[in-house]
This record gives structure tokens, sequence and C-alpha cells, in this order.
């Protein structure tokens, strides 16, 4: 390791990136290998913004340790440390590594359920990464998932209001699935947040990203997508054409709980649809979306309401429960003051 410190300064002040980039990954097997005392010991020796790629290549060997072994807090101060301070002209030379590191560090705080932490420092790792507030990058989706883990959405809004032009690529590649997994993660902040016409368009731009296959995120975005729609409009809303026969060829048969759901919600009987919730509720609570369909307990009441305002000219509050099966005249009225307000 000793040798590699000093291969890391030499190659670092003399800028020659490449030749680092390579002796780091022949080493990588030898960093892998170091204990972590030995590890937070070279990151001692080591500054973030001289000796960008080495800090980076060290900060990935130890976050590959068990999460037992780490000192939760000297491994977040590194990362602090890592993402204020790094040269951006060194880490844009290995690119993937960068974005691979952040990755890492996601999964590991959301396996520890510790995510508060990573929202300033996945915000601040983007920022210095961008070309552009428009550019987006590969660890954009991570700040999303870690900020719903966290249950801390308002720092990925201003993520999520800005239109993209432009997309950060590893030597010219970029790997789809991070696309899908901004809008896709972006559609749940918004569905969180109550704005379903803004959880939609993500959704649908999720479910019409160009891909060689249909993956697991689009189908659990489809699904996503019919529970949202359900909720802001009582139906499932129509996608575009030239999308529309992937979905009903590949993704609707996977999904068949949710299609069920749909066509007995689009009765506005909230019995039937009490019943098929209460029937389909694992499937629900294993897909993460059995919040949605709470709220759509409560929604179907409000959507049956509107119904009959369509059907009948007058109807007494008492009717009105009677119909939509509430249990009072008052529970009625509560309803739709809600409504109205």
């Amino acid at each position: 390791m000793e040798q590699l410190v000093k291969d890391i300064s030499k190659h670092s002040q003399e800028g020659e990136f490449t030749l680092l980039i390579g002796k780091l990954q022949s080493s990588s097997e030898l960093i892998c290998d170091q204990d972590v005392a030995t590890l937070d010991t070279v990151l001692g020796t080591l500054e973030p913004d001289k000796h960008s790629l080495g800090y980076l290549a060290i900060l990935t060997g130890k976050l590959s340790k068990p999460a037992a072994q780490l000192n939760w807090g000297v491994l977040m101060e590194q990362m602090r440390s890592f993402t204020q301070g790094f040269t951006r002209d060194q880490v844009t030379q290995n690119p993937i590594s960068f974005c691979n590191l952040f990755h890492q560090l996601t999964d590991v705080m959301c396996k520890r359920k510790q995510t508060i932490e990573g929202v300033v420092i996945l915000r601040t790792a983007i920022r210095r990464y961008q070309t552009c507030p428009a550019c987006l990058t590969a660890i954009h989706s991570d700040l999303l998932q870690v900020c719903l883990m966290a249950k801390c959405l308002k720092p990925a809004l201003p993520f999520l209001e800005q239109e993209y032009s432009e997309l950060l690529t590893d030597g010219g590649q970029f790997d789809a699935r991070y696309v899908l997994l901004f809008y896709y993660y972006g559609g749940m902040v918004y569905a969180c947040l109550h704005k379903y016409l803004r959880a939609l368009l993500f959704l649908t731009v999720c479910l019409t990203t160009p891909t060689v296959a249909i993956s697991a995120i689009m189908v659990a975005a489809y699904k996503k997508f019919v529970l949202v729609s359900l909720l802001k409009f009582g139906k499932v809303i129509t996608l575009p054409k030239y999308c529309s026969h992937i979905v009903d060829r590949m993704m609707k048969p996977l999904c068949g709980s949710y299609n069920e759901l749909a066509k007995t919600y689009a009765g506005r009987k909230v019995g039937p649809v009490h019943e098929l919730i209460a029937k389909y509720s694992e499937v629900f609570q294993n897909d993460g979306n059995l919040g949605l369909v709470h709220r759509l307990r409560e929604t179907v009441y409000r959507h049956a309401m509107q119904r009959l305002t369509q059907t009948f000219m007058t109807l007494s509050l008492a009717d009105v429960s009677s119909r939509i099966n509430l249990s009072s005249a008052q529970e009625a009225e509560l309803y739709i003051r809600n409504m109205v307000q």
C-alpha cells in the first residue's frame, strides 16, 4: 500500500491520470484486501482535491467491506470531505467509478436505513459533478432514492423541477436504467406530495423511455401509473400511442391485480373496491403500493359522490350515505365538505 500511495501522489501531481487509473484498477484487489484501519490511514494521508482519483479508489474499497466493520460516523465524514473537495477534472477521467461510489453508498445507507445524511452528500456531489444544471447524471436517481427513504422530499424538488437537455455520459455511454430510475422515483416523490399530475408525467416518461427490453422498473412504474391515474381521474388514462402496444402486450399481463382494481374502480361501487383491495392487500404490500391503495379506499367515496351528482338533481345526505356505504349522513356531510375545500 505504501508504494500505491506514492504512485497516487506522483501521478496526481504530474497530471498522469490515465496511468494512475490503470494502476488503481490493477490494485483494486490489493485495496479490498486491506482492513478498514489501514484504509483509513491511507485516506488520512491523501487530500480529496489533490488526489481525487486515489481517494475515490480507497473509499470504494472501504465501502465494499461488511457494514459491521465500518464506523458510520468516520465513513460519513470521509464521504463529505471527498464530495466537498474532489477536483472535477480528475473524477471525470473515471466517471464510472465515480458514479459507482455513490451507487454503493446509497445501497449501504438504504440497507442501514440511515439515509438522511446522504441527502446533502448526494446533492453536493451532483452539483459539483454536473457540467450545468440542465445536465442529468447517473447519480440523480440516488438522491431521489435517499430522499424517499429518509422521508425528506423537499431537497429533491429543485432537481425534479429542472428541465434536462443533456446526459452526462460515461465515455459516450449512459445506462438507461438510471434515466428510468430518475423518472420512476420522481413519480414517487410527487405521488407522496399528492401532486398527481406531475407524478403521472414522470411515470409516463419512465414508461415511454426507449429501451431494449421491458424492465422491472417499468413494470413497477406502470403499477404506480394505474394507481395514481385512479386517484386523480377515477380511471386509467391513456398512454401515448407509440407505447400503448408495449403496455398491452407486455406490461398488463404482469399486473393482473392492478388491472382488476382499475376495472372495478371504474364502477364507482365502494363495496367491490374495498373487497378487491382486501383480496390483493399482500400483493400491494409486497409492491410497496399499500399507501397509494389506502388513499384509493378514501378517494372512491369522492368519485362515487361525483357520479351521484351527475345522476340526480337533488339527493339528501342520508341517501348519499346509503348509496355509497357510509356509516351516517354526518359522515357523508364530512366528505362533501372536504371535497369543497
